[in-house]
């Protein structure tokens, strides 16, 4: 079907929508009223396992490691002072540790100085006691025997306790989360310890508590984000309303499109809300932002278009009409592919992706069918007035910048061979960058130092004996009692030596921060023997270690099951790392997962933890964004191929959108400007929005040369009458996308800059390759002869 035909559809539903005008106010009154009340409701949430699928073989063995030895997430608080065993110090580490212990939700067991199992010989064989059990002594000789025994325990020396006793632990374990929703039950862990660690009551000169551990830091995330994304919304709510003061001049202008905006937005996060589905709070900013900037983009469509037939004839319903007609078609077909482009993040394989294609693109439908609706209606209200004086033909527009933009279109056809010449110079120059990008899911990277936390756990990770990251491997035999044998057990304290040899492991003074059940074997074993060090060892004999065992067990050790299932089936080793490398983390994991197939070739072993889930979250980074990427240009060729009704325009179409996603991503090569979570979604959204100047031009052009006959003419004709508009909505995304880059947290930071530079670059390219080869390549047939 011609276009003219297309639009006279779109004139007579204009026309349809002005004569009902309130019934469609009244209806989408009445589902605005009914959304916006969920919001209320909406909850959120950042999960870590919103990564992976329950079929993930990551997901399945972290699964089977909480199902055998409980929740690996402990509350952390790193205690350092000139010496930690100052009895006013411990005396803050036992209270402090109690307090936690009684209102944390999900609290286990403690482990500290003051609250832990060490192994003592007694005449009856041996005690596990904790060695403040009958209180702290004062300073003095008792106390010094304390700071001794504690130091003579190679199990807690730069593990717990730092040999110079400036640094020490607190951790409180935890019980595996009941709730549905694992993000709000790790708040409320989170919550209640902040609460409790920042009392004033704990602030001294003479000691210093630094908190960590993934419930605290999640919560601290989370207060984090949600703070930085009301600003952002804020900020790109300014810049809205500036906009549209700026661009339309008039107060129906600014306030129709809020009213749009408002009302699309805050109907898709309510109805989600009423179905019960949480928002990504570290994703939520962009649905609602790039919703933003497309809600003012369609409006300014429309609102200009509305404005130049006005200026023309006079008759508001006739000119609102006229505006629908010939914008209505173009606007639906560029929203219903920029919400094509956010569907291709379902197919990333990550559930917080897969989120944020769904609420984008209900968002961005939203917005359009408010805009479509509500702006003709509301504008079609009022007198009519007299005709401007013709001030230009209806080829060149009807504002001086019109035609400023018709003569540009002249300039450009001029020099038209050397500018598609810069133009794919100038892509083939960023192509080197492409290769030299990287995935870094590193959380210092990812937020940036200037986070306050951040920064804190940067300078914990460079105690001696203050760390974040860490990984489990898990050994699992299908029969009981397999680590009641010495060969098992000697192949584990093999294995916590090869881990602790790896170059990523943190080394505390000379000892590599490696823990497992054999610390406890050795301790009890040194300990029946007369504390003769020359017995820190896994003994030959099997009822031995099954003594040593039972006895660490029935004496109240705690630890015990943390490190070995109640079965003796299946044990647990975790290690410390001294930081994140991206680029070596994955081989870290691989190193870590060979080490243990090496030493239980019969057992099933997996890698668990922290390091192994953003080893596995760097391939999905990396495959996700091909897969939306392809997913995203697919979708968008198909779509413009079938409305087009030609592959050789759907092809043209796509070349100035690939442009821009090729500089952007030389950017990030070239500035080593990571791929992570939020950067990788940077391009499949750019395509779905670069796509939308294109198809305006396209439209228009094919518009005007059925007109005119005249591809010359059809480009020109179509500069002069969206050059401005097309404009005018780069500059308005620009400006929404220019607030991330005033955020401190590095992502957000980063994502402003690719995204300014994209949509520069996406209208650069619409400028000039879009007009210029189908200028020049006449993919819509031959021209009429005049």
């Amino acid at each position: 079907m011609k276009l003219d035909g297309i639009n006279r559809r779109f004139a007579r539903f204009g026309a349809f929508q002005i004569r009902r005008r309130w019934f469609f106010i009244a209806g989408l009154a009445v589902f605005t009223l009914i959304g916006l009340a969920g919001l209320p409701k909406m909850t959120t949430g950042d999960n870590m396992e919103d990564w992976f699928d329950e079929y993930d073989a990551i997901q399945i063995n972290t699964d089977r490691y909480e199902a055998l030895f409980g929740n690996e997430d402990q509350v952390l608080v790193l205690v350092q002072a000139e010496d930690v065993f100052d009895p006013e110090v411990l005396a803050v580490i036992r209270d402090l540790g109690a307090e936690l212990l009684e209102k944390v939700p999900y609290a286990k067991e403690l482990r500290s100085l003051t609250d832990m199992s060490i192994s003592f010989g007694t005449e009856e064989g041996v005690e596990v006691r904790s060695p403040f059990e009958d209180g702290i002594p004062p300073a003095g000789p008792e106390m010094e025997e304390k700071r001794a025994y504690i130091l003579s325990r190679s199990s807690l020396v730069n593990m717990l306790v730092s040999d110079d006793c400036r640094e020490t632990w607190l951790a409180l374990s935890l019980y595996s989360y009941e709730g549905e929703n694992e993000s709000e039950e790790m708040y409320s862990v989170g919550r209640a310890a902040m609460e409790v660690v920042t009392d004033p009551k704990w602030q001294s000169p003479a000691y210093s508590l630094s908190p960590a551990g993934m419930a605290y830091t999640e919560w601290e995330e989370h207060l984090t984000i949600m703070d930085e994304t009301a600003r952002r919304i804020l900020g790109g709510f300014i810049v809205v309303i500036l906009c549209l003061v700026f661009f339309t001049r008039s107060l129906r202008g600014v306030l129709i499109p809020v009213l749009t905006t408002i009302g699309g937005i805050g109907s898709v996060f309510g109805y989600m809300a009423h179905l019960g589905i949480p928002a990504d709070s570290s994703m939520m900013t962009l649905p609602i932002m790039l919703a933003m900037a497309l809600s003012v983009g369609y409006a300014i469509h429309l609102i200009n278009a509305f404005k130049f037939h006005f200026r023309r004839s006079g008759k508001r319903r006739k000119a609102m009409i006229a505006a629908v007609e010939e914008t209505g078609w173009p606007v639906l077909f560029t929203a219903v592919t920029t919400i094509g482009g956010l569907l291709a993040f379902l197919f990333t394989g990550i559930g917080a992706l897969r989120w944020v294609g769904i609420a984008s693109a209900l968002a961005v439908f939203a917005v359009y069918l408010y805009t479509a609706l509500l702006v003709p209606t509301l504008f079609s209200f009022g007198k009519d007035r007299a005709p401007a004086a013709a001030s230009a033909s209806a080829e060149s527009g009807g504002t001086l910048v019109d035609r400023q933009f018709y003569r540009l279109g002249e300039s450009l056809l001029s020099k038209r061979i050397s500018l598609i010449l810069v133009s794919f110079l100038t892509m083939a120059l960023f192509i080197p960058g492409l290769f030299r990008m990287s995935v870094n899911l590193d959380y210092f990277a990812i937020m940036g130092k200037k986070i306050p936390y951040i920064a804190r756990l940067a300078e914990m990770l460079k105690t001696k004996i203050g760390s974040l990251y860490t990984y489990t491997v898990m050994i699992r035999c299908d029969e009981p009692d397999v680590f009641k044998d010495p060969r098992q057990m000697l192949s584990l304290d093999g294995l916590c030596e090869d881990l602790g040899a790896l170059d990523q492991t943190k080394i505390s003074g000379t000892r590599p921060r490696v823990s497992a059940v054999t610390e406890i074997v050795k301790e009890m074993n040194r300990t029946l023997n007369g504390d003769d060090p020359a017995f820190y060892a896994i003994p030959d004999d099997p009822d031995l270690l099954a003594q040593l065992l039972f006895l660490y067990e029935i004496s109240g050790g705690g630890d015990l099951f943390n490190r070995v299932s109640e079965d003796f089936s299946a044990a647990a080793v975790t290690v410390e790392l001294s930081g994140y490398d991206a680029n070596r983390i994955i081989k870290t994991v691989k190193d870590a997962e060979q080490a243990a197939r090496a030493r239980f070739p019969q057992g099933n072993t997996a890698v668990v933890g922290m390091i192994a889930s953003f080893a596995e979250m760097n391939n999905k980074v990396v495959y996700g964004e091909l897969k939306s990427f392809a997913g995203s240009f697919i979708i968008i060729f198909i779509l413009l191929a079938l409305v087009f009704g030609s592959f050789r325009v759907a092809l043209i179409g796509m070349i100035p959108n690939i442009a821009p996603v090729i500089i952007i991503g030389g950017l990030m090569g070239y500035a080593k400007i990571p791929l992570d979570m939020l950067t990788m979604t940077i391009m499949p959204m750019l395509l779905g929005i670069a796509v939308d100047d294109t198809i305006h031009f396209i439209t228009h052009i094919r518009l005007e040369l059925e007109r005119t006959g005249s591809y010359r003419q059809g480009v020109l004709n179509s500069f002069g009458k969206i050059g401005k508009t097309l404009g005018t909505t780069t500059v308005i995304l620009c400006a929404m996308f220019f607030v991330y880059t005033l955020s401190p947290i590095a992502m957000l930071f980063h994502v402003g800059i690719l995204a300014i530079a994209g949509m520069a670059a996406a209208l650069l390219a619409d400028y000039t390759l879009t007009p210029l080869l189908i200028y020049s390549l006449k993919p819509m047939g031959k021209e009429k002869e005049a």
